[in-house]
């Protein structure tokens, strides 16, 4: 059980790609552990944020209850357009938005990262010397500034970090919530897939 802390905030998953590494399929309804990806994200979500968003590329639909579903205001423009979607969308000014392939976040470093987020444009973990902007928190005003960049064709998602203020979470605060890092797992690839089926969480 997680416990019973509720934030007046929203939580986003992106789930929009295309799933071109998985033959087609929607990576969000893989199954890991004990249900689906997507499955495992909402519960997350729902169990600390007072809104939870999923946005998706207006191709599929997962009819969880309580969770509004949102599409990308223009296909194929990456995550960075999932991002703008999602805070377009958003009853609140801070966004956790999380990556739908990341099975095992732990609710310790959702809290750390919330804590954390005061009055800051983004709030991002760096691990092994790269930040992880797929879970990540991000202020709602940052919206316009992603828009400038998605208008100039870029689809990265860190692209706008230099233009805003940006409070980083060391490797060394994320140990101390989730000393293997397991939060920042992720599945892109049927190698990680297989890696993950075959790995017990901790």
């Amino acid at each position: 059980m997680y416990d019973e802390m509720m934030y007046e905030a929203t939580g986003i998953i992106l789930a929009g790609g295309g799933g071109t590494r998985f033959s087609g399929v929607d990576k969000a309804r893989l199954a890991v552990g004990e249900g689906e990806l997507i499955a495992g994200a909402v519960k997350l979500m729902q169990a600390y944020f007072a809104e939870v968003l999923i946005v998706h590329n207006g191709r599929r639909s997962y009819g969880f209850a309580g969770v509004r579903e949102v599409a990308d205001e223009a296909g194929g423009c990456g995550p960075l357009m999932g991002l703008y979607s999602g805070l377009q969308a958003s009853g609140h000014d801070l966004n956790l938005v999380m990556g739908c392939d990341m099975p095992w976040v732990r609710p310790a470093v959702v809290r750390l990262l919330m804590e954390a987020a005061g009055d800051n444009d983004v709030t991002v973990p760096e691990v092994n010397g790269y930040l992880e902007p797929l879970l990540a928190v991000y202020h709602r005003r940052v919206a316009p500034i992603v828009k400038e960049y998605l208008d100039m064709k870029y689809r990265k998602l860190i692209i706008f970090y230099d233009d805003v203020k940006v409070k980083k979470i060391t490797e060394e605060q994320l140990r101390e919530v989730d000393p293997a890092l397991r939060s920042f797992v992720n599945i892109n690839t049927p190698e990680d897939l297989n890696a993950a089926k075959a790995t017990n969480d901790e």
